[in-house]
C-alpha cells in the first residue's frame, strides 16, 4: 500500500506540472480519472465513455456539428431568409440528442468530477452549448412567433430571435473541442498559450518604437502642412502660382501638384493615424511606397531617408528578435511537454504491467503483458527485441531486489528514451 500511494504521488506531483487553465483545456496528458467500486450499469457506461471509438465517434460529431451550423448560416445568407431547410433541422436535432446522452452519460459516470477531471473546461462549454441549443429548440416548440425576426421593434420578439442567432453562432466553438482528441494540436495550443506572455511584451515594445516614431512624423507632418496651408490661402504670395501649377498638372493627366499634401493628412494628420499607418506598414497591411511618397515629395528626401532606416531597423531587428523569442519559448514548451507525456505514459505502463496492484513489477508480470500492444510499443520505442526483455528487466532494477517499484522503472524509462540511451 506504501509503495501504491508513493506511486500515486509521483505521479499526481508530475501531471500538476501543467497550469489549471491547461488542465481546464485538457492540453496536458490526458489523464481519465479512476472511478472503482461502481455498481453493475454505471460500470457499463463508464466503459463506453471511455472507449477509444466512442471518442472518435464523439469527435466526428462535433465536427460535423460546426459546418452543420456554417452550412445552415451560409444557406440563410445566400437566400435572405431565417428559415432553416427540413433536412438541416434534422440533422440539427440528430446531432443535439447525441449530445444530450453524451453529456448524460459523462455526469452519470464521474458525477462532481465531470467539473473538475482533465479538461473539464470542455465539460462546462459543452454543456452551455447543449443547453442553449435545448432552450432554441424548446421555444422554438412554444413560442414559434418569438424566433421570428422583428425589424421595427427594438426590444420584443425579435429580440428573442436576434439572442437565439448569436446562441446558434457560438455553436460553432464546439469545433475547437477536438484539440484535446490530438497530441499534436495540444501540443501546438500549448506552445501558443505558453508564449501569450512573451507576446504581450513583444508587442508593448514594437507598440513603443511606432509611437515614438509616430509622434517625431506627426511634428514634422504638421510642420509641412501648415507652411502649404499658409502658401495655398486665397492672397497669399504664392497662391496664384500654385493654382496655375496645379490646374496644369491637372490638364496633363498628372493629377493634382496637392495631392501629397493630402496624403500627409490621411496618413500623418494625427498620433493615432501615423502610428496605426507605421503599424500597417511594418506588418504589412500597406504599401511601402505610399507612406514615403509623401515624405519625400512633400517635406525632405531626408525624411524618407529617416523612415527608410526606422522601417529597415523594425523589421530586420525588431521582428525578427522578436520572432526568435516566440521561438525559443515554443521549443522550451514543446520539450516540457513531450517529457510529462513521457512520464505519463510510464504511469499508463507500470499499471498495465502491475496486474496485482502491489505497486511493484515483478519478471512474471513483464512476461506475462509482452504481447499487449502497449508493451509492444514501450520495446518498439526504446529499440529493444521483446526477446531482451530479461536484460530490460535487468536494467530497470536497479537494487538487484528482483522487483522493480515505480521510482525505478520511470527514471529507468526516462534514461532508455532520452540520450542517455
Amino acid at each position: 500500500v506504501r509503495r501504491r500511494s508513493s506511486m500515486n504521488k509521483a505521479g499526481s506531483q508530475r501531471s500538476s506540472a501543467g497550469s489549471s487553465l491547461e488542465v481546464a483545456m485538457g492540453l496536458t496528458p490526458k489523464v481519465v480519472p479512476i472511478v472503482d467500486g461502481l455498481p453493475r450499469w454505471r460500470q457499463a457506461a463508464s466503459r463506453a465513455v471511455r472507449n477509444a471509438y466512442f471518442e472518435f465517434f464523439t469527435m466526428v460529431v462535433t465536427v460535423c456539428s460546426a459546418f452543420l451550423v456554417g452550412l445552415e448560416t451560409d444557406y440563410m445568407a445566400r437566400n435572405m431568409t431565417t428559415e432553416i431547410p427540413a433536412s438541416m433541422r434534422i440533422f440539427d436535432i440528430s446531432i443535439l440528442v447525441y449530445f444530450v446522452l453524451e453529456i448524460f452519460l459523462r455526469l452519470y459516470v464521474y458525477r462532481g468530477m465531470f467539473f473538475r477531471m482533465w479538461g473539464w473546461g470542455w465539460n462546462v462549454l459543452d454543456l452551455l452549448l447543449v443547453g442553449m441549443q435545448l432552450t432554441e429548440e424548446v421555444t422554438y416548440l412554444v413560442l414559434p412567433g418569438a424566433l421570428e425576426p422583428d425589424l421595427h421593434s427594438g426590444i420584443g420578439s425579435g429580440f428573442l430571435f436576434r439572442v437565439m442567432r448569436i446562441f446558434r453562432a457560438v455553436r460553432a466553438v464546439r469545433i475547437f473541442h477536438v484539440i484535446h482528441f490530438a497530441d499534436e494540436l495540444r501540443l501546438l495550443v500549448s506552445c501558443i498559450m505558453h508564449g501569450v506572455r512573451a507576446f504581450v511584451w513583444a508587442a508593448a515594445l514594437i507598440l513603443l518604437t511606432v509611437y515614438v516614431f509616430g509622434v517625431h512624423l506627426t511634428q514634422v507632418a504638421l510642420l509641412s502642412r501648415i507652411k502649404e496651408d499658409t502658401l495655398v490661402k486665397p492672397g497669399g504670395v504664392n497662391a496664384t502660382f500654385l493654382s496655375g501649377i496645379g490646374k496644369a498638372a491637372a490638364a496633363a493627366g498628372l493629377g493634382s501638384g496637392l495631392t501629397e499634401v493630402d496624403n500627409l493628412e490621411k496618413w500623418y494628420g494625427s498620433v493615432p493615424r501615423s502610428v496605426l499607418s507605421l503599424f500597417e506598414g511594418l506588418t504589412g497591411g500597406v504599401d511601402w511606397n505610399d507612406l514615403i511618397d509623401p515624405l519625400i515629395n512633400r517635406i525632405s528626401p531626408w525624411v524618407g531617408a529617416l523612415f527608410f532606416s526606422y522601417m529597415a531597423f523594425a523589421i530586420i531587428a525588431v521582428m525578427n528578435v522578436v520572432t526568435a523569442t516566440f521561438v525559443q519559448q515554443a521549443i522550451e514548451r514543446a520539450s516540457h511537454v513531450k517529457e510529462v507525456q513521457k512520464v505519463t505514459q510510464a504511469s499508463r505502463l507500470f499499471r498495465t504491467l502491475d496486474v496485482d496492484g502491489s505497486g511493484v513489477i515483478t519478471f512474471d508480470e513483464l512476461q506475462n503483458n509482452l504481447q499487449t500492444e502497449e508493451v509492444l510499443e514501450f520495446f518498439r520505442s526504446i529499440d529493444v527485441d521483446v526477446g531482451e526483455a530479461r536484460l530490460l528487466f535487468d536494467m530497470l532494477d536497479h537494487d538487484d531486489s528482483g522487483e522493480i517499484e515505480f521510482a525505478e522503472f520511470l527514471s529507468g524509462c526516462m534514461r532508455l528514451q532520452g540520450p542517455a540511451k
